[in-house]
C-alpha cells in the first residue's frame, strides 16, 4: 500500500483489492514467461512494465544490472533498510506476543501450534501448507521448503503434493499441514494407502476447528450482514461430529495421536517425526483447535 514500485514476481493474484492494493501513482512490475497471463479471460491487475522471461534467469539478471548503480543510492537505501527492520521488528514482537497470549489456550489456537512446528523444523524439512500453518510463526530462510496455494487443483491437493515432494526429495521431512476439510478432500485412504505401498513417510499435521472456515469466512466477508451472519448455524461448513482422523494411520502402519492440550503439542511433534524419521512410518497428528 506505501510502495512505489512493485515487482510482480510470477503470480497471477498478487494481491487481493479488496483487502489492500497499491497506491495510484505506484509503478507495478509483473515478470514472468507471460506476465500479462494472456490466457486468462478476465484480469484485472495493472501492470506499467511487463519483464518477459524465466524467472529464476531474469532475477539474477536484474539484480546484476541493480548492483551496478547501487552506490548511487546507497544513504536513501540504507535509510530504507532501517524503516523497513523497525516495522519488521514491531511485526515480529506483535507475532511473539500473539503466541505468548493463546499458548495455554485449550481448545489449541493455530498461532501456538504453528509456533511449536517451527521449533521442531530444520533446514532439510519441506513444508505442504493448505491452510492453516501460520507463516507469523515461522521461519522460512531456506529456498524450496514451502508449498502452498496450489492453482494446479481444488482443495485437497495438499495430500498428494506432499507425497509428491516426498518421492522427489526422499532425504527431506515433509510435513503437511492441512485444515480437516482439506485433508477430507484429499482422498484420504488412497494418499495413506501410497504412503504406505512406496515408502514415502510423511507427517500429516490436521489443524482441526471441525469447520470449513475458508467457506464461512468467504460467505462473512462477501455478505457480513446477510442471514448467515446472523447464525451460529452456518449452512454447509460444520464438521461436527469430528471424525477421529488420527486412527487412519493404524489402517495404514502408521503412527496417530489426537492432542488436545497446548502443553502436548511440542512432544507429539518430536513423536510424530520420530515415526516418520527413524521409523520410516507415516504419522498423522490430529490438533483440536478453536471452533470459530
Amino acid at each position: 500500500q506505501e510502495a512505489d514500485v512493485i515487482l510482480v514476481i510470477d503470480s497471477d493474484v498478487p494481491w487481493f483489492p479488496a483487502t489492500a492494493k497499491p497506491k495510484e501513482t505506484a509503478t507495478i512490475i509483473h515478470m514472468g514467461v507471460d506476465p500479462f497471463f494472456s490466457r486468462y479471460p478476465v484480469r484485472g491487475f495493472p501492470c506499467d512494465i511487463p519483464l518477459v522471461g524465466d524467472s529464476a534467469v531474469a532475477i539474477p539478471l536484474l539484480t546484476q544490472e541493480l548492483s551496478r548503480s547501487r552506490f548511487k543510492a546507497e544513504r536513501a537505501i540504507a535509510q530504507r533498510f532501517q524503516r523497513v527492520k523497525a516495522q519488521h521488528d514491531a511485526w515480529e514482537r506483535a507475532a511473539r506476543g500473539r503466541r505468548d497470549q493463546v499458548q495455554h489456550d485449550e481448545p489449541l489456537d493455530f498461532e501456538w501450534v504453528s509456533h511449536c512446528i517451527d521449533r521442531v523444523k530444520d533446514d532439510e524439512t519441506i513444508f505442504v501448507n493448505e491452510y492453516d500453518l501460520n507463516l507469523n510463526q515461522v521461519q522460512l530462510t531456506v529456498p524450496g521448503s514451502y508449498f502452498a496455494g496450489s492453482p494446479a487443483s481444488g482443495l485437497g491437493w495438499g495430500t498428494g503434493a506432499a507425497l509428491g515432494a516426498k518421492l522427489a526429495a526422499p532425504e527431506k521431512t515433509v510435513i503437511a499441514t492441512l485444515g480437516e476439510g482439506a485433508y477430507m478432500f484429499g482422498n484420504p485412504t488412497a494418499a495413506h494407502f501410497v504412503s504406505r505401498a512406496y515408502d514415502l513417510p510423511v507427517l500429516f499435521v490436521i489443524f482441526n476447528n471441525q469447520c470449513w472456515n475458508a467457506v464461512k469466512r468467504a460467505a462473512k466477508g462477501i455478505y457480513p450482514n446477510g442471514w448467515a451472519a446472523k447464525t451460529d448455524h452456518w449452512p454447509f461448513t460444520n464438521l461436527l461430529p469430528s471424525p477421529a482422523f488420527e486412527r487412519m494411520a493404524d489402517v495404514h502402519g502408521g503412527y496417530g495421536e489426537v492432542v488436545e492440550k497446548p502443553s502436548e503439542v511440542l512432544p507429539a511433534l518430536q513423536r510424530g517425526l520420530r515415526a516418520v524419521k527413524e521409523e520410516r512410518r507415516q504419522a498423522i497428528l490430529n490438533f483440536v483447535c478453536k471452533h470459530p
